[in-house]
């Protein structure tokens, strides 16, 4: 099986001829990959493919060779780029390499033509749904959750994104627990597809398609003994998945030039001082940011890997599902974020700042993250203020495991003034002499008591951040009741336990 390229040529001469800069034209295509010029090459494309970039080239010089010798070393046959300049020394590049070079107008239909004539339909049916779906994301807008919709009430089938652990990125999906967990498992062994039946007896058929920084599937389920209809939609997804990658590089790009518009507009803010000049505030308010009403300045550092790009969306929704309003910023480490109420909220703070520790907590099954969160400040001048006891409290919040790496300014100075009264020749021996029945400073019995104390108590807080169950943190401190032979009920033991725990464990 196989098209040469030559007959590619022939095949697009009227609506979008190929320029061939260097190689054969009877050298043969076996497959066909689309992706972005920034993928990785070799998890996205294989030996004998026909590669084609759906985005912008990567750049003259040594960009370009550095990319043409990626696609040699998986040992592509060729490589198609929109219209683009290509100098001598890359076509040297190319043709000791073997690649034949192609340029032209619409590198997506460009893949999608290829990848009909490969895959030459076996029935009526798989034609039919070739030629259908071609039709429908030729037409279908820039709207990729639109596309999706289309193509699935083609296919008859859903087409989803998922991301590494099968969650839907765009809707929300009801594997079983069993599914997850096998999905998950495949998803992170397979490298450009696969197609499995779940435990659930749900087969899923997926495409990796490309993204920068982020690993995303596109998948379309069916039963899992209907192989006939699985081989037709196995066909279709190629196809789907073209279309959606040229879509994906174009959101990229843009949600890449929002981002810098917010940092940009955000630094000024940052810099205005007390007051913003006539036009700042017209682009504030044109950016959906009103300034007027009161703040509370969140700054959030990534703890795991993860670009703040493409994870953006989890954030908010992760504060949507709280009921919040999330406006984030990125940063290199992470986000300078707040939310805004148009008048002082009837909520208190602790209410405020529990709903935004919720908030980490999923979102810390995406990316693990230090949150630290500013003061209820009113206006520009307040958000700004607010913004710098977030970074500040966020700081602290990197190093402090056992508040779940999260750090609230409104409670920093009572913490503060705890550890500066351990930090004495007095004191400390005394702690340690108190705390010795518990063992290990870094043992699990002293870090419940410091989790416990350091969450006013909440044994579900407790349970959360160090990441057991609630009963093993009741038995814990069952058993930290009997070893010391205190009333964790009573305030002053609680106060002079929680000095203690500061002074052995000097936490900041």
């Amino acid at each position: 099986m196989g098209v040469d390229i030559g007959s590619i040529q022939q095949m697009l001469n009227q609506s979008d001829p190929l320029e061939l800069i260097t190689g054969e034209p009877q050298s043969r295509v076996t497959g066909v990959a689309g992706i972005r010029a920034g993928d990785d090459v070799a998890l996205l494309c294989q030996a004998g493919d026909l590669v084609v970039v759906l985005d912008t080239p990567p750049a003259p010089g040594w960009p370009m060779d550095a990319f043409l010798r990626r696609c040699g070393d998986i040992g592509a046959v060729a490589v198609a780029f929109a219209r683009c300049p290509f100098d001598l020394g890359s076509k040297a590049v190319a043709a000791r390499l073997g690649l034949a070079v192609l340029l032209c107008g619409k590198p997506w239909q460009l893949s999608i033509a290829v990848y009909e004539s490969l895959h030459s339909p076996v029935n009526d049916k798989i034609g039919a749904l070739a030629r259908a779906l071609v039709e429908v994301l030729q037409t279908a807008g820039t709207d990729l959750e639109e596309l999706l919709k289309q193509a699935s009430a083609v296919a008859r089938h859903d087409f989803m994104l998922l991301d590494t652990q099968g969650n839907g990125l765009f809707s929300q999906t009801n594997w079983s627990a069993a599914d997850q967990a096998v999905l998950a498992l495949r998803l992170a062994k397979s490298t450009i597809s696969f197609n499995a039946v779940l435990p659930s007896g749900i087969r899923l058929i997926a495409r990796r398609v490309g993204l920068t920084g982020r690993d995303v599937w596109l998948g379309v389920s069916l039963p899992g003994d209907d192989s006939a209809e699985a081989e037709v939609l196995s066909n279709g997804l190629a196809i789907v998945q073209a279309a959606a990658a040229q879509r994906l590089a174009s959101l990229q790009m843009l949600h890449e030039r929002d981002s810098r518009t917010r940092t940009a507009l955000l630094s000024e803010i940052m810099e205005s001082g007390s007051e913003l000049s006539e036009g700042l505030r017209h682009r504030t308010l044109a950016a959906g940011w009103d300034l007027r009403g009161w703040h509370v300045g969140i700054r959030i550092i990534a703890l795991g890997e993860g670009t703040t790009i493409s994870l953006r969306d989890e954030l908010l929704m992760a504060f949507a599902a709280q009921n919040l309003k999330l406006r984030a910023v990125e940063q290199t480490d992470g986000w300078m974020a707040w939310l805004s109420f148009a008048s002082e909220p009837t909520r208190s703070t602790e209410l405020i700042s529990a709903a935004i520790r919720r908030a980490q907590r999923s979102f810390n099954n995406v990316l693990r993250t230090a949150m630290g969160v500013g003061s209820l400040l009113a206006g520009a001048t307040g958000l700004v203020k607010s913004l710098g006891q977030a970074t500040d409290a966020a700081r602290i919040a990197a190093n402090r495991p056992t508040s779940g790496y999260f750090v609230h300014i409104d409670r920093l100075g009572l913490a503060q003034l705890l550890l500066a009264l351990t930090h004495t020749d007095v004191f400390t021996p005394a702690a340690k002499g108190l705390l010795d029945p518990l063992g290990d400073p870094d043992g699990a019995l002293i870090a419940t008591l410091t989790a416990f104390l350091d969450n006013r108590g909440s044994q579900s807080e407790t349970a959360a951040i160090l990441g057991i169950h609630r009963n093993t943190v009741a038995q814990r401190l069952n058993r930290i009741k009997e070893l010391l032979a205190v009333d964790l009920d009573d305030p002053e033991t609680r106060l002079a336990l929680h000095l203690a725990c500061r002074a052995v464990k000097v936490i900041p």
